[in-house]
């Protein structure tokens, strides 16, 4: 997979790949598959000019994962693949690690962590929620040690949800001990469902996208959703106790043009809202410095989400330069 970043002229390559994008076109009468592939460590477009173009062009979409058969080409200075030959692929074939963005830890490690924090908790309804949720629901642990934390912007590769509520419920755990009245493991299992909505708000195909679900109704309401169903599963699940965790879920995003439906009401939301809004913009960042350092500017590319450019040279090799601004 490391290979479709250096292909050069003349290469051959035989692969799995994401479909990121798809044309079927015609040169002079003759139909040909334009195609944009993508994988974990980075995408390419080519061309296919098989006889069965037009049949083949009608059984993909984007997002689909096919085997590709190919020798690298140049075209307008940029390199290419000319396909040879073209499947779509089994689905006991496709290996979503290998064809998405991966995060510097494994899905399996960080499950493991995400574990240890559950059995952590010695509230025996939290602790039984907590078990429901992501130990016995195969489907959601499934789901919830793959999944992105988004799109886009922050943990946007595989594990990257999980990752997220890791760091989000380590800031909390930090943040309780400073305060005397904070009740940390009502703040903790917060932390750990605060996003458990994106399960099914998200996809992932040969790349991360929102379902219909998840563009209607939204990764706070869904997991809020999720977790009445299973308190109601829970003979004597405080009521209190229910409420209040309902309401950390609802209000993490902090205000309403945010996203939440009710902004935090006590020490152990606003906690939860701020963790999670340090984790998301400072995860972010991070991405940005990653992506454009190579480019030799002091500053990054404009950040809409932000509204601002990221200043970049402090992360490369330390300078000692008192006339940065004549530069």
């Amino acid at each position: 997979m490391e290979f479709i970043k250096n292909i050069d002229v003349g290469d051959t390559i035989t692969d799995f790949f994401a479909v990121r994008w798809i044309e079927l076109r015609n040169y002079e009468g003759k139909a040909y598959i334009a195609i944009g592939l993508g994988c974990s460590k980075g995408r390419i477009n080519a061309t296919y000019w098989g006889e069965d173009a037009s049949e083949l062009s009608s059984l993909l979409n984007d997002g689909d994962v096919v085997k590709v058969q190919g020798i690298g080409t140049e075209y307008k200075n940029q390199r290419w693949l000319k396909i040879e030959r073209m499947r779509k692929s089994k689905p006991d074939e496709i290996d979503y690690e290998k064809l998405l963005p991966r995060g510097r830890y494994s899905p399996k490690i960080l499950w493991r962590r995400f574990l240890k924090i559950i059995d952590s908790i010695s509230d025996k309804y939290l602790a039984e929620l907590l078990h429901n949720l992501f130990v016995a629901d195969d489907n959601i642990a499934k789901k919830f040690s793959i999944y992105p934390a988004a799109k886009l912007w922050h943990g946007a590769y595989i594990g990257g949800l999980c990752e997220h509520t890791i760091r989000v419920e380590k800031i909390c755990e930090t943040a309780a001990s400073f305060y005397p009245d904070c009740r940390k493991e009502l703040l903790i299992t917060g932390a750990l469902v605060h996003d458990i909505g994106k399960v099914e708000e998200l996809s992932i195909r040969g790349f991360f996208d929102y379902n219909v679900r998840g563009r209607l109704i939204g990764h706070i309401v869904l997991g809020a959703s999720i977790v009445e169903h299973e308190i109601a599963k829970i003979e004597g699940f405080p009521k209190n106790l229910s409420t209040e965790l309902i309401h950390l879920i609802v209000s993490h995003h902090g205000k309403f043009e945010q996203g939440s439906p009710v902004e935090p009401k006590n020490l152990e939301a606003m906690i939860l809202h701020h963790a999670d809004m340090l984790d998301a913009q400072a995860e972010g960042i991070q991405h940005i410095i990653q992506r454009d350092i190579q480019r030799g500017e002091k500053f990054s590319e404009y950040i809409k989400i932000l509204g601002r450019f990221i200043y970049l040279d402090g992360y490369r090799a330390e300078k000692h330069d008192d006339n940065t601004d004549e530069k």
